[in-house]
């Protein structure tokens, strides 16, 4: 099957070289700790066999660009950031066959393979196939070029740009009737949130849990567990406003984690006893600290927030022995897009799942650095960009 194409209203196409040059507008970041800067000249690749290429329409700024952005983790760069996105179906490439041209689709950046180890032992997230530049450091093997020189197509899909490319294992339609400027939050803070709770913890009903960080992953935690039918639900944050949007979901209580009595209070819903589950949205040593204080005898400890680069678990050695503590890491939820993804956006569809309340701002994509600000300074839960 050859490829497929839309005619465009953005972007733009040329002949280059007895080829198609596609020309794109993105946020590209230069150095860290610099502003991003949007240009109108990257090229990005036609899909090839079993890619999809995707008009963006929203993506959400999620902490891991941030902390890119920032220098917390290290990244090759130049590149462009954003992996929280949905859009319309493009492109499609060789051997593509059940999605057509113009489909609904929200993107995620560990499309798996399906064939390697990880894949088979149900790890989709860990899959060989779908390292991120930053962790293979194939910054060279970019689809995006500005200028003649390569560019990092961040966490694979570079989305906060018009276009992104993908597997088609990372593509999930979105039902009639969904915005997919909510849609977008599925890619990432969705996964996260509630395949923490699923996929991770495999949370049991009528247990208790508590959450640290109520952003947009904290509070997709949130509902996960509203979903699973835990008894005792706290929610720890130090914005008064994020605390509120967390009872509205039904978490029994929240906390100011500024708060001299925060654990006093906190254990005080459950009689003393300690949680089942705490989940740390921000894996700061200090929230590790308030979670192994949380944490119930023979309970787990989640670590779901994307940590500062050389932060190391801050949870007592001695406690996880003698009170036999499981700790667990959440990447993305341990999500399977096809799987999982669906999954999600069916409960938004029978409104189990509140997208709306998660996006409590939309920007245009040249307000991206006023995003990142307000991320920064906690305002707000989710910004989406539209592009």
């Amino acid at each position: 099957m050859g490829l497929r194409r839309l005619q465009h209203s953005q972007g733009s196409q040329c002949k280059h070289g007895g080829g198609v040059m596609r020309t794109m507008r993105a946020a590209l970041l230069d150095s860290p700790g610099s502003p991003l800067r949007i240009v109108d000249d990257v090229e990005i690749d036609d899909p090839r066999e079993g890619e999809v290429l995707v008009r963006v329409r929203h993506c959400g700024v999620c902490h891991s660009d941030l902390g890119i952005v920032d220098g917390a983790m290290p990244y090759p760069l130049p590149a462009i950031l954003g992996h929280e996105a949905a859009g319309t179906i493009e492109a499609l490439g060789p051997g593509v066959d059940d999605l057509k041209v113009g489909d609904r689709v929200v993107l995620s950046m560990r499309p798996p393979c399906g064939a390697c180890e990880y894949c088979l032992r149900d790890q989709p997230v860990l899959c060989q196939a779908a390292q991120s530049p930053a962790t293979l450091g194939k910054a060279g093997a970019s689809r995006l070029r500005r200028k003649g020189a390569g560019i990092t197509q961040g966490l694979r899909l570079g989305a906060f740009a018009e276009f992104a490319l993908v597997e088609r294992a990372g593509v999930v339609r979105v039902p009639d009737g969904l915005p997919l400027s909510e849609a977008a939050v599925v890619g990432c803070a969705v996964q996260t949130g509630l395949g923490s709770v699923f996929n991770i913890a495999q949370v049991s009903p009528g247990k208790t849990a508590a959450v640290i960080g109520l952003g947009g992953i904290g509070l997709s935690t949130v509902q996960g567990l509203v979903l699973a039918g835990v008894k005792t639900l706290i929610g720890i944050d130090p914005h008064s406003a994020r605390r509120v949007r967390a009872v509205s979901m039904g978490v029994s209580a929240a906390f100011d984690s500024a708060e001299e009595t925060l654990i006093t209070d906190a254990l005080a819903c459950v009689k003393g006893e300690g949680f089942d589950y705490v989940f740390d949205g921000v894996c700061a040593a200090s929230t590790m600290q308030v979670a192994a204080s949380l944490v119930k005898k023979g309970g787990q400890i989640i670590l779901v927030g994307v940590a500062k680069g050389g932060t190391t678990v801050a949870v007592p050695a001695l406690d996880v022995v003698l009170k036999q503590l499981s700790i667990k890491g959440s990447f993305l939820g341990n999500c399977h897009p096809q799987r999982d993804m669906t999954r999600y956006l069916d409960l938004c569809c029978t409104h189990s799942l509140d997208l709306k309340s998660l996006v409590t701002m939309e920007r245009p994509l040249e307000e991206i650095n006023e995003a990142l600000e307000d991320m920064r300074n906690g305002v707000g839960i989710r910004t989406v960009l539209s592009i």
